[in-house]
């Protein structure tokens, strides 16, 4: 059981989080530094970095916690996915992109181009490239034992494959807002690289 201390500590970092993304987004993640997270959520400075030792470690705790709640959406929809692997995958990528929901296409620009380094950042990235591939080769394991797809695909390579694609997809929108375009292409892309292991 949490004791009070331990509550009034998650709440405090949860405050600090809630702050800083609230901060990145209005002002841009370069733009913004320790001492405005700290005004802005009423800590004092040295209390911020007690919690955080750099505004990318912060920015890093922020990408955890909203994956985390991404994953967990991830799971739920392998649970019921669609019977066409194409579509499985896709609703699997309709998830991810919930990402937005939780930052601006500014920020994400941003963390695009900070996790290109080596840090918590590149750590944090990599992380959730990781689950991200997990499930949608969990996605095509299943269509493949249900026969939907051919027993010689490699699942692990092309969940490595269409979540390249998808990286790549996120960054594209990340430049040009014009999502609703990009994602049609995205589907034909899919598509074309899953339409040939596909079983009727």
């Amino acid at each position: 059981m949490q004791t009070l201390r331990h509550r009034k500590k998650a709440e405090n970092r949860q405050h600090m989080l809630d702050t800083a993304k609230r901060l990145f987004i209005e002002n841009g993640y370069s733009k913004t530094n320790m001492e405005d997270i700290a005004e802005q959520a009423g800590f004092g400075v040295a209390t911020v970095y007690n919690y955080f030792k750099t505004k990318e470690g912060m920015f890093a705790a922020m990408g955890r916690d909203d994956m985390s709640e991404i994953r967990a959406l991830g799971e739920a929809a392998l649970a019921d996915l669609p019977d066409d692997p194409v579509e499985a995958v896709l609703a699997l990528l309709k998830v991810y992109l919930k990402v937005f929901e939780y930052i601006s296409y500014a920020v994400m620009q941003e963390f695009i181009i900070q996790s290109k380094t080596s840090g918590p950042l590149h750590d944090e990235s990599e992380r959730a490239i990781g689950w991200q591939r997990d499930q949608v080769k969990i996605a095509l394991d299943t269509a493949k034992t249900s026969g939907r797809l051919d027993s010689g695909l490699d699942t692990s390579l092309m969940s490595y494959v269409i979540i390249d694609l998808f990286i790549r997809y996120t960054q594209r929108i990340s430049n040009n807002r014009n999502n609703k375009h990009q994602f049609s292409e995205l589907r034909k892309i899919i598509n074309l690289v899953l339409g040939g292991w596909q079983l009727k």
